[in-house]
């Protein structure tokens, strides 16, 4: 069953990229429409997980499973905005793959702190799964802003992508037993949510139009889902072997949506890319 939650979890990010790229092609403002998925997500998710139980301990002024969704919805979306930031200036290729290489920290994480363990053939997977990455994600020329090297961003979203895979980790290991997955996910949204609007209120121009509500509302459910599943599944199995599937999955699920759709070009480095990610499914399951 955990094999289908990572199937059904990197669907529901295949989605969500491809309507993320559909908002794109139409000049939307991107941070409008994800304020609107957090808003539509958490509501969701409050709709149907229920309002989630904080109880606040005699002398304890904020509960720490609050506090760790508001840092989880904080580093959602500000990984969100340097990710966007990132793509203006290094380029689409260069960006994807900082962020699926960032599967690093959860795997390492899932070892050190939770004492999970690779055997000799998982490790080969993984090893299989980081060069696969690399030859599956598209190149494309170093974009330079100004002429200052913001190669800096590279290593942010590195750390907030991991980052924010690691507070799934985190919350089914700790904080489950508080929270329901739905109403865990609601609070993460909905502090994102708040912290766009923000942002969304500071800028030029109408806080949001028609295009990018119906977007933005489109993207909330798969959003919210893709953690959902990946925290379903992380019940089941190693994180150390959860991230590393389920990020090939949305590489090698990319790049076929990319050919099918997008009119992408596969190049016979990522048709190498694409048998890599075959052994390392064979060597991790």
């Amino acid at each position: 069953m955990s094999y289908i939650y990572l199937l059904a979890s990197a669907g529901c990010s295949l989605l969500l990229v491809h309507l993320i790229k559909t908002g794109e092609s139409r000049q939307q403002r991107m941070l409008h429409t994800f304020t609107v998925n957090y808003l539509v997500a958490a509501l969701f998710a409050f709709a149907i997980g229920g309002w989630p139980n904080i109880d606040f301990d005699t002398g304890q002024l904020i509960d720490t499973g609050l506090i760790f969704a508001a840092v989880t919805g904080t580093v959602f979306i500000m990984n969100f905005l340097f990710y966007s930031k990132s793509i203006h200036l290094n380029g689409m290729g260069i960006s994807v793959a900082a962020m699926r290489l960032s599967l690093l920290v959860p795997v390492m994480v899932s070892i050190w702190l939770y004492q999970e363990s690779l055997t000799v053939f998982k490790l080969i997977g993984l090893f299989f799964v980081f060069l696969s990455i690399g030859l599956l994600i598209p190149k494309k020329r170093t974009i330079r802003f100004k002429k200052v090297n913001a190669a800096w961003l590279l290593i942010v979203i590195f750390l907030l992508t991991g980052l924010a895979d690691t507070s799934l980790k985190i919350y089914e290991e700790d904080f489950s037993q508080q929270f329901n997955e739905l109403s865990f996910m609601g609070l993460v949204f909905f502090c994102a949510f708040l912290i766009g609007l923000v942002l969304s209120l500071i800028r030029d121009g109408p806080i949001i139009n028609r295009s990018e509500l119906i977007t933005g509302s489109l993207i909330g459910i798969p959003n919210l889902y893709s953690s959902i599943f990946l925290i379903y599944a992380l019940k089941e199995m190693d994180g150390a072997v959860a991230y590393p599937l389920v990020n090939i999955l949305n590489v090698l699920g990319g790049t076929f949506l990319g050919l099918l759709i997008w009119n992408d070009t596969v190049t016979k480095l990522q048709w190498l890319g694409i048998a890599l990610s075959i052994a390392a499914f064979i060597f991790l399951v």
